[in-house]
């Protein structure tokens, strides 16, 4: 027995003002669920891919992300799409899988490590994991499918230089043009932890020599923090002040610490892609692979810091991490330096144990 519900809506009247019949009213909302339905399931996953694009921006914006992880996401997308169209034209957003995944990865031709390591594939899952759920927030899946994408726990490693590689790539810098500004970056980044985007965007008036401190304008979530200035970068980057310019330190100068032009004003600074050029091509001279990037003199900083005795609480706020356990991998070592604290503090004179018991 059907049930009459009574409503004081005029349906003819409703019918009249958008310029259809109550019948065809009727057969609207009876093929709703279809009309939907089909709508969902024909949406191309190469149109949401460009939307996202477009949005993109904005939800980085939103999320407090890096112009470095935009173009990140932004070269990703490319590679995926020209993929797509090369072979999947008329994929559907709700078909991808993880295995989809790893064959776009095949034929896009990525570098031969990326393959290889885990990192890599978790940054580009979750890149489409992005994409999937903006998919259904923006209703093209009746379901979020961000868990068709899984995110593999690897353990971490920091990759830091030694001593000796530190010194070839100060020795290779200097021979480059413009190697008093370049060998001061690096300075600057081993001496202090800073990432790429917070050296790039350091004001001369930042690098306060009267209080010895440091101001982080653009860190990570555009966070802002004050960090030690040690002695030695204190030195160094004066040097390179007076050879660039700068005879005289002063608060009101807005300039870029690191600018293109030297002098007084510095208002074109320098770009984080030639920073990473600048390290991929020191690195590649003295067989550093491609796991080493510019990062790598953050991880050789902390990991310094913590084999000098700094504690973990205070290395955290230099580097501005919010959570500990992102400091705590510092705290691993390579294995050739692993070696070499187990036989710098042995607990026992095991060889001579040995002898005995033989």
């Amino acid at each position: 027995m059907s049930i009459k519900i009574q409503t004081n809506v005029d349906y003819e009247k409703v019918c009249n003002e958008l310029g259809i019949t109550v019948d065809e009213l009727l057969t609207l909302v009876k093929d709703k669920d279809k009309h939907l339905s089909n709508k969902k399931e024909k949406v191309l996953f190469l149109h949401v891919l460009d939307e996202y694009r477009v949005n993109l921006r904005k939800l980085m914006e939103h999320n407090r992300r890096s112009e470095t992880t935009l173009t990140t996401y932004l070269n990703f997308l490319d590679r995926v799409k020209a993929v797509v169209i090369n072979k999947y034209a008329n994929l559907c957003i709700d078909h991808i899988t993880e295995d989809l995944l790893y064959e776009i990865l095949e034929n896009a031709k990525p570098r031969k490590a990326d393959i290889l390591m885990q990192n890599t594939l978790n940054k580009y899952a979750a890149i489409l994991r992005s994409l999937l759920g903006f998919a259904f927030e923006r209703g093209y899946t009746k379901k979020d499918l961000r868990y068709k994408l899984s995110i593999r726990k690897t353990a971490t490693l920091p990759r830091y230089l030694n001593d000796e590689q530190v010194e070839q790539v100060l020795q290779g810098v200097i021979q480059k043009t413009y190697g008093y500004r370049k060998r001061a970056m690096i300075i600057f980044l081993w001496g202090t932890g800073c990432r790429i985007s917070e050296l790039t965007n350091i004001r001369v008036c930042d690098f306060n020599i009267n209080e010895n401190l440091i101001f982080i304008r653009k860190g990570k979530g555009k966070k802002e923090r004050y960090i030690p200035m040690f002695p030695e970068v204190k030195k160094q980057i004066i040097k390179y002040l007076k050879i660039s310019g700068v005879k005289e330190w002063r608060t009101d100068m807005k300039g870029y610490l690191f600018a293109q032009d030297d002098g007084l004003v510095r208002e074109r600074k320098v770009l984080e892609r030639s920073m990473q050029s600048l390290v991929r091509g020191l690195f590649d001279g003295i067989g550093l692979n491609r796991d080493y990037t510019v990062h790598s003199f953050r991880h050789t900083f902390a990991v310094k810091c913590l084999k000098a005795g700094i504690r973990e609480e205070y290395l955290m706020q230099i580097l501005g991490h919010e959570d500990p356990q992102t400091t705590a991998i510092y705290t691993k070592l390579l294995p050739i330096d692993l070696q070499e604290q187990v036989m710098k503090h042995y607990p026992f004179p095991f060889e001579k144990l040995l002898n005995e018991l033989m």
